[in-house]
């Protein structure tokens, strides 16, 4: 089965991690370049950051990286408000594949969802992957302005933040936690990428992370096997867990072969098609 990991990370200068280094422990870009030789991963859609002043600069370093490695989709980090119409344009002519934002609050989700309704016809024309960070709090707020962006791939990551989780909850608890996420399954557009688990489990280094399960099995419910999409989170998850293991989230090993071949690769690959 050939892959495509639809969330991961590459800085410059390392991702500086729990203990103020990579946890990739070298090279992030050649360390991440053995990993998908190894474990087959044609594509890989590489999630801009620069939310804290040791990240600036990250776009820069990705449109490089990307102008060098055809595998690579970047997705260029924009703040809640946005940027302006010629920035946009000078992100797309970079090649950047989309953007990605970062939502923690229902301020920084109202300020976005603004913002994305102003320029949803020039991110419709791009045919942009959206990569949001949200948590159910601001998740709640984007409805009507996603709607606008349905001529582009809308990922919602990590399970959508439901949020560290000492044991594994009900179904009901989890889908109540997820509301506003499965509320969005009414939209096309719109996915969850199946990445970050250690963020549901408390302690994060739980391995397999069973709390995390009861909201994979609500997504796959809601949005189906052809909206999800796995995720590494390199190297960041490499604090707490293996490449391997991330390859093996909890709740996907019931699924068929066809399934399992949409969710860790197809699914990203038809969003990315002529990219």
């Amino acid at each position: 089965m050939e892959r495509a990991d639809a969330h991961l990370h590459l800085f410059a200068d390392g991702y500086p991690g729990r203990y103020g280094r990579s946890p990739a422990g070298g090279d992030e870009l050649a360390v991440y370049r053995t990993l998908r030789h190894e474990h087959g991963i044609g594509r890989a859609l590489v999630v801009g950051y620069e939310g804290a002043p040791e990240f600036a600069g990250n776009n820069r370093h990705l449109a490089a990286l990307a102008a060098a490695h055809d595998w690579i989709a970047p997705l260029a980090y924009v703040p809640v408000t946005g940027t302006d119409r010629p920035g946009l344009d000078r992100l797309r002519a970079a090649g950047f594949a989309g953007l990605a934002a970062y939502l923690p609050d229902a301020d920084a989700a109202d300020a976005f969802a603004g913002w994305a309704h102003s320029v949803a016809g020039l991110l419709n024309d791009a045919g942009a992957v959206v990569s949001l960070n949200a948590t159910p709090e601001a998740t709640g707020r984007l409805g009507r302005a996603l709607a606008t962006l349905d001529g582009c791939t809308v990922l919602f990551s990590h399970l959508g933040l439901p949020g560290r989780q000492p044991a594994a909850p009900a179904p009901r608890a989890a889908a109540d936690r997820l509301a506003p996420l499965t509320d969005l399954a009414r939209l096309p557009h719109v996915g969850v990428k199946v990445s970050g688990l250690y963020a549901v489990s408390d302690p994060a280094e739980a391995y397999p992370h069973d709390a995390a399960r009861p909201f994979v099995d609500l997504l796959l419910d809601r949005f189906g096997a052809r909206r999800l999409y796995w995720g590494s989170d390199f190297s960041p998850s490499l604090d707490h867990v293996s490449f391997a293991q991330a390859l093996r989230p909890v709740g996907l090993d019931a699924l068929s072969a066809a399934e399992a071949a949409d969710v860790f690769g197809g699914n990203l690959r038809r969003a990315l098609r002529g990219r």
